[in-house]
């Protein structure tokens, strides 16, 4: 469920903070949230659900710290989350318009929070090595700060933080059970990661009742969610397969003209490669520990079985329609 934003309110952030200020909010508070609304706004279409996103191009440095954020932080998929690189991040500094929230004059590395389509709280993270910490800002109000000694010690604290500043005014449902956990395993398997951070209580591989399902339907359900993530760029696909069929003598290189014609030859190196690729998840799922695989029972071994198939074709069987 990769759901991008849409605006919080039709009021503008300029409207809000005269309003604020007119409330008798701190002015030089509430252009800073200002400030920050504005640049959540500006790039409401690049937010997405439970995962942090950059607007910019990183230089390799910069992907390097933006990598780690991905692979670091365990986020609710109620929540929008934006990492501004130097340049960016120095832009946006506060400190014309409230110095006592500047924690960097310049080099500095900004992750900025918020709940999906309501800005009216913003938690704004300074994680460089200038002063590091937490600020959190609702209505122009500043709820509180945390302070750290290193960027390292902010960024093992973030998670935490959001979980608590952002905790879900609702009770989770079935699709925030389903966001929360096929995000986690896809950001886990494309990175060959099997430790990345996970809340187990919300995650339906880990509690398969959480979505009224058993495990053996849990785990196809999630293997299915994420080759189907992986496959979705058909021109990405085809590179894939060519290159993981180059060492099997069985298959012929596969085209997108070829495979939305459904050329036989072709659509069978496809297969091979599905299968190859479903297998290589299945074999990274139990790597992660997370399932006992060898506790299913005779009939669970057997239903395994079927919806390996059945997944492995279904995937198999939508693909052309993307290769047009």
């Amino acid at each position: 469920m990769n759901e991008v934003a849409s605006p919080p309110e039709s009021e503008s952030a300029e409207k809000r903070t005269k309003s604020r200020i007119k409330a008798g909010r701190d002015p030089r508070v509430s252009r800073w949230q200002g400030a920050l609304e504005s640049m959540l706004t500006d790039l409401e279409a690049r937010l997405t659900r439970g995962e942090i996103v950059t607007p910019e191009t990183l230089n390799p440095n910069d992907y390097a710290h933006f990598q780690r954020l991905q692979l670091e932080l365990d986020l609710p998929p109620f929540i929008y989350a934006v990492y501004l690189p130097p340049g960016p991040a120095d832009k946006l500094n506060p400190s014309e318009i409230v110095k006592t929230l500047e924690r960097a004059s310049g080099d500095s590395r900004k992750v900025v929070v918020t709940r999906v389509d309501d800005f009216s709280r913003i938690l704004v993270a300074e994680i460089s090595a200038a002063k590091p910490g937490i600020d959190i800002l609702e209505d122009a109000n500043l709820l509180g700060s945390h302070n750290y000694s290193d960027a390292e010690e902010c960024i093992n604290d973030l998670s935490k933080i959001i979980w608590i500043h952002f905790r879900h005014k609702e009770q989770w449902t079935e699709p925030d059970f389903i966001q929360y956990t096929e995000s986690w395993f896809y950001r886990s398997a494309i990175r060959k990661l099997t430790r990345l951070p996970v809340t187990a209580n919300f995650s339906y591989l880990h509690h398969p009742v959480l979505i009224n399902a058993d495990i053996v339907t849990a785990v196809f359900k999630l293997l299915k969610a994420t080759l189907d993530r992986m496959c979705a760029d058909p021109d990405r696909t085809v590179r894939m397969a060519n290159e993981v069929n180059l060492y099997n003598p069985g298959t012929v290189p596969i085209t997108r003209e070829g495979l939305a014609r459904k050329d036989p030859q072709e659509m069978e190196s496809l297969r091979i490669y599905i299968d190859d690729k479903l297998l290589g998840l299945l074999k990274f799922l139990k790597g992660c520990g997370v399932v006992n695989f060898q506790g299913f029972s005779t009939a669970d071994q057997r239903r395994f079985k079927r919806l390996f198939a059945r997944t492995a074709e279904e995937i198999y069987q939508s693909a052309p329609a993307r290769m047009k």
